[in-house]
C-alpha cells in the first residue's frame, strides 16, 4: 500500500449455516481499511492520489449517481489530501440535500447535475469528452473502476492468504478457498481474480444489478491490464463465477427480508452490512451455506466492501427508520 496503512482485520464467524460441516466462516474488514474512506473506495483511490496530486493540479472530475458511495469517498478523498473534486450526478433533478450529496458538499466537491442521458454518455466517454477541454483535471471513470484499482485490489486476494496462514499456523493455505466479492463496476472483483493464485477455489462474484453485468464485465477489465495472451484470459476466467438469484429485484431496491437479514447479522456480529451491496452477498453466502452449496471443510472468506455511508441515503430514499 502506498500510504502504509494497516492491513484491515480478517474476522472468523463462529455461527453460520455451514458449521456442521466443517466450513470455515471469515469476513475482511476492508470497511475498517482507512479512517476516512472506507472499503474498496480507498483501494481504488489510493494510487491515483499521487498521480493526481504531481500532474492533474486542477483536481478530479468524477461521476456518480445521487446516492454514490463513490461520489462520497472522492470528496472525502479530495479533502484529506487537498485536491479539488468536481462530480456529475446522474439526473438533472437529483436532490442536492440528500444526506449522500450534502456529504459531498461539505468535503468540498461541486456538484453538477445533467440528465441521465447525458450521463451515460459522459460516464462512457470522459476521457474523450472532457479531457481535451480539460487537460489539468483527472477524469476517473464511474465507481474508480481503472487499471491502477483493478492491480491495488488484487492486494485483497494476498492480504487474505497471508491471514489465513496466520489463523491457522499449523497448516498451508485452506483449500477449497472461496473469497465473496459483491459487484458493481467489477473493478474489485477483478482485482481479486487477479489475485487468486489457488488451484482449489474460486472468486464467487455477487452482482447488485439484475441485467447488464456478466463474466464479460470482469474480463475486460483485466484485459486492459494483465491478460497478455489467450491462455492467460481462460485461466483468469478459470478462477471466478458470477453468483445470479440474489440481486433483489435490482440496485438499491428496498426488501423486508433482506433489511431483516442485514439487521440479524448485526445483532449476532456487531458487523454492520451496507443494505446496497454487501447485505445481499452476505445473504446469499448463508443461503448457499444451507444449501450445502460449498463441499464440506472449506474455508469461505467474505469481503466487506464499505459503504456504510448508504444507510442514510436508503433511509431518507425509502422513508424508513434507521434499523442500527
Amino acid at each position: 500500500m502506498l500510504f502504509d496503512e494497516p492491513i484491515s482485520p480478517l474476522e472468523h464467524i463462529a455461527e453460520h449455516p455451514g458449521k456442521e460441516a466443517g466450513i470455515s466462516l471469515f469476513v475482511k474488514r476492508d470497511d475498517l481499511l482507512h479512517p476516512h474512506i472506507q472499503g474498496n473506495k480507498w483501494r481504488k483511490l489510493e494510487p491515483i492520489i499521487p498521480m493526481v496530486k504531481q500532474s492533474y493540479p486542477s483536481g478530479i472530475i468524477t461521476f456518480g449517481g445521487p446516492f454514490s458511495n463513490h461520489l462520497h469517498a472522492v470528496a472525502v478523498a479530495g479533502r484529506v489530501f487537498d485536491i479539488p473534486t468536481f462530480g456529475i450526478v446522474r439526473g438533472e433533478h437529483a436532490d442536492l440535500n440528500n444526506p449522500t450529496l450534502q456529504a459531498c458538499w461539505f468535503n468540498g466537491m461541486m456538484l453538477f447535475r445533467i440528465t441521465k442521458e447525458e450521463y451515460d454518455a459522459c460516464k462512457n466517454r470522459g476521457e474523450e469528452l472532457l479531457g481535451r477541454d480539460l487537460p489539468r483535471h483527472y477524469v476517473l471513470p464511474e465507481g474508480g473502476a481503472t487499471g491502477m484499482g483493478v492491480e491495488n485490489c488484487a492486494n485483497i486476494a494476498w492480504e487474505i492468504f497471508i491471514q489465513l496462514l496466520q489463523y491457522d499456523q499449523a497448516r498451508q493455505l485452506p483449500q477449497p478457498l472461496y473469497i465473496c466479492v459483491s459487484a458493481g463496476t467489477g473493478c474489485t472483483a477483478a482485482g481479486i481474480v487477479h489475485g487468486f493464485d489457488v488451484d482449489n477455489g474460486q472468486v464467487l462474484v455477487f452482482p447488485v444489478v439484475n441485467k447488464g453485468f456478466d463474466t464479460r464485465y470482469v474480463l475486460d477489465l483485466l484485459e486492459e491490464t494483465h491478460v497478455r495472451n489467450r491462455d492467460e484470459l481462460v485461466e483468469l476466467e478459470r478462477r471466478f463465477s458470477i453468483v445470479r438469484d440474489y440481486e433483489f429485484g435490482g440496485f438499491a431496491k428496498k426488501h423486508e427480508t433482506l433489511l431483516k437479514f442485514a439487521k440479524d447479522f448485526h445483532a449476532q456480529t456487531s458487523i454492520l452490512l451496507d443494505p446496497v451491496y454487501t447485505s445481499k452477498m452476505m445473504f446469499g453466502i448463508f443461503d448457499m451455506l444451507a444449501k450445502g452449496d460449498f463441499l464440506p471443510g472449506s474455508t469461505v472468506v467474505a469481503v466487506h466492501t464499505g459503504g456504510l455511508q448508504g444507510w442514510e441515503g436508503f433511509s431518507e430514499r425509502y422513508g424508513e427508520p434507521l434499523i442500527f
